[in-house]
């Protein structure tokens, strides 16, 4: 089964940033950070419980090429998609917009 994917608004706003900040860097990697954040949206669609809880009800992906992870919950067939952060940063953050 595959599940839906919603990512909300603040996931959204960090996603956007982490962009700004790679075209700044370089022209190549935005679309490589792209491609490796589908990949992670593909797996937590196709298989969200494989990423065991860290934190009550949030799971997380780590993405392999990029420094970053997908904080996320599910709820029936929907997978939600809270939050995608440096792996640096703390991780309360994440967890707060729960």
């Amino acid at each position: 089964m595959i599940y839906r994917l919603i990512v909300k608004s603040l996931a959204e706003n960090d996603i956007r940033e982490i962009l700004e900040w790679y075209i700044n860097q370089s022209e190549y990697l935005p679309k490589k950070f792209l491609l490796e954040l589908d990949s992670g949206f593909d797996t937590i669609t196709k298989n969200p419980e494989y990423f065991q809880k860290r934190y009550n009800q949030i799971r997380v992906l780590f993405l392999n090429k990029f420094p970053y992870g997908l904080y996320y919950t599910i709820e029936e067939d929907i997978v939600f998609v809270h939050a995608v952060l440096h792996n640096k940063r703390n991780p309360l953050t994440g967890i707060k917009r729960v």
